[in-house]
């Protein structure tokens, strides 16, 4: 039986002490490799190394371990794995006091380049942020029970990908690309500022230094990497792509249970809710009929999208407190997004057009055109509340939220 479930050979119930021979020749249907994967024999009987994995009598193909290799060209190949393999990145540090953002990208061969054009080239850095993928950002300044010990995102790749990675000072790759954070605030990994340390099994320490610290010891920011056979945490395929501070749960046709975990570090009482968008892009289909009727950035979009809210999702916390809300119900079969409503204001407000101040992952929908909401994790998202970025903290509202299939 093949890794799809189709019985390649039927061996029947075979005697102690009796063998059996099977002939596979496996061929891939698209150009590329078998990536190194075995053939074997399970009750002790006999193996030998192939392209196919035999057990319990039945024939199955099983892909090798995932793997990660590192270059002098502080290029990473990723490769192997069930499926497309992942990469699983920790935070194990953070002593800048700026808030940054990072991110892994795609190169084209082990030297780095990119269509041909080389680090330092022209056209390199938007090229690369054509490719790149947010891991998340990391807070200076961290509310009272908000641990970062636990924060991980894992991302998922093509199997002989070959990554490199960035930091942006203070700012986020969407600010970038909206014209708010320069590009000289990007910082690519070269020895004066990224120490890359080999942990043996699979794994490898960054540390990188931003120059925001007058200190030489690279922990501006650490992280371990390696790469990981576990699946996307539910809820996160759109998480690292452009605007994707977001849950996804496309694909999934049960309810799922979401628990939310709220700290806060701020002076204004804020509430932080989840609304349905129809696509990508953050497009609301209000009346249901499959047409998106709202698009970031058009009037009526703030109104929209809180009419457009999961009810019972009432997101708020004492300054410096910790408040958790379980059990609540989120749709399968849909993306979510968060807002924020700032300093006191509420939904009433919102649909009776008294305000229109609210805040989302979409920047078209904000009226400053500002990131305030960052990516600090698999789904975990941090929250700026003041108007045009304020003071760029993004832990005014900080949520964790852990999902479950009903």
């Amino acid at each position: 039986m093949d890794s799809d479930g189709y019985v390649i050979a039927e061996l029947g119930n075979l005697e102690p002490g009796t063998k059996a021979t099977v002939d596979i020749t496996a061929t891939t249907v698209v150009a590329g490799t078998l990536n190194n994967n075995i053939i074997v024999f399970s009750n002790e009987s006999s193996y030998s190394i192939n392209d196919n994995y035999l057990t319990q009598n039945k024939a199955v193909i099983i892909p090798s371990a995932t793997a990660l290799q590192f270059n002098e060209n502080n290029v990473f190949t990723i490769s192997g794995g069930s499926g497309n393999p992942k990469l699983q990145v920790t935070l194990t540090e953070s002593k800048s006091p700026l808030v940054n953002e990072l991110a892994v990208f795609t190169v084209d061969d082990a030297q780095g380049k990119i269509n041909g054009i080389a680090l330092g080239e022209t056209g390199y850095t938007q090229a690369a942020l054509n490719k790149s993928k947010v891991i998340f950002s990391t807070l200076a300044n961290r509310p009272n029970g908000f641990n970062i010990n636990n924060l991980t995102s894992i991302l998922e790749f093509e199997s002989g990908n070959n990554l490199r990675f960035l930091l942006v000072k203070n700012g986020t790759i969407d600010n970038v690309k909206n014209g708010n954070t320069p590009t000289s605030d990007i910082l690519f990994s070269d020895l004066s500022r990224q120490k890359i340390i080999n942990l043996g099994s699979d794994g490898f320490s960054l540390a990188w230094k931003d120059g925001s610290n007058n200190n030489t010891d690279f922990k501006d920011l650490v992280v371990n990497i390696k790469s990981t056979n576990n699946p996307l945490p539910l809820g996160t395929n759109l998480q690292g792509k452009q605007q994707g501070e977001v849950i996804d749960l496309r694909g999934i046709t049960n309810n799922v249970k979401a628990d939310f975990v709220v700290n806060r570090e701020a002076s204004f009482n804020n509430f932080v809710g989840f609304y349905k968008v129809a696509d990508e892009n953050g497009g609301i289909d209000i009346d249901g009929n499959g047409t998106v009727d709202f698009r970031p950035g058009e009037s009526g979009y703030a109104q929209a999208a809180i009419k457009n809210r999961v009810a019972g999702i009432d997101l708020t916390v004492n300054n410096q407190g910790t408040a958790s809300f379980t059990d609540k119900t989120l749709t399968g079969g849909s993306i979510f997004a968060p807002f924020i409503l700032t300093n006191g204001r509420t939904v009433d407000q919102v649909l009776n057009g008294q305000v229109d101040q609210a805040y989302f992952a979409y920047l078209g929908a904000n009226a400053d055109k500002v990131d305030h909401i960052r990516l600090l994790g698999n789904n975990v998202f941090g929250f700026e509340d003041l108007a045009g970025g304020g003071d760029k903290d993004y832990n005014d509202v900080v949520l964790r939220v852990n999902l479950s299939v009903v």
